[in-house]
């Protein structure tokens, strides 16, 4: 499912960032260059990804106890996918208690990785051989 907004554009190859919308119950698509949200959609598929936590943003919910965006998924869209396929693992991110998105199964932390799909409000990556440290 992808819903992109009128005068919009969302092309294969494009640099996007996805974050999780939490009053939608779906996950939000920035351009990356614009920072706009563009569409909204479930089942995006995302290549050379990184994964990144804005410190300042973890800080002021820890505080405050107030959502805001503050965690995306940047990559190039590659396309989208209806189901999860099972070589991928899942990723996680909780900003009162984790500091970087890890690995949901270990608790390692993630920082990149070759591919991420974005489905029904979780994130996988394609290989835990991609991960890399900062």
């Amino acid at each position: 499912m992808l819903i992109i907004k009128s005068g919009c554009n969302l092309v294969k190859g494009q640099k996007i960032k996805v974050y999780r919308n939490l009053h939608l119950n779906v996950f939000s698509i920035q351009d990356a260059s614009t920072r706009k949200v563009i569409g909204y959609g479930q089942g995006i598929l995302l290549k050379s990804v990184k994964m990144i936590v804005g410190k300042a943003g973890r800080n002021k919910v820890k505080n405050t106890n107030n959502r805001n965006v503050h965690a995306y998924i940047v990559g190039t869209f590659e396309g989208l996918m209806k189901q999860n396929e099972e070589y991928y693992e899942e990723v996680t991110y909780n900003p009162y208690f984790l500091e970087n998105f890890v690995i949901k199964k270990t608790g390692e932390p993630i920082y990149y990785s070759i591919e991420c799909l974005c489905i029904n409000n979780k994130c996988f990556i394609r290989s835990l051989n991609s991960k890399l440290k900062k």
